[in-house]
């Protein structure tokens, strides 16, 4: 069963992800899912109020891949 998203900010170069049970915001470390021509996603489980949650996350990328 898929876990519901919450919401996700990136701030400072946080990976910041808001608990939908409480609403904290919550540092998450996120690891690389998907990349194209120009983006990243990425996306990170966390446990908050006794929840597992994914957060995701899309960064433009500083570079482009050409392969």
């Amino acid at each position: 069963m898929e876990k519901p998203r919450v919401k996700t900010r990136m701030e400072s170069g946080r990976f910041l992800a808001q608990c939908r049970e409480c609403g904290t915001w919550v540092e998450v470390p996120p690891q690389s899912v998907r990349t194209e021509l120009f983006f990243e996603h990425l996306e990170a489980e966390f446990r908050c109020c006794g929840l597992n949650q994914i957060a995701t996350f899309t960064t433009e990328k500083d570079y482009i891949d050409f392969h």
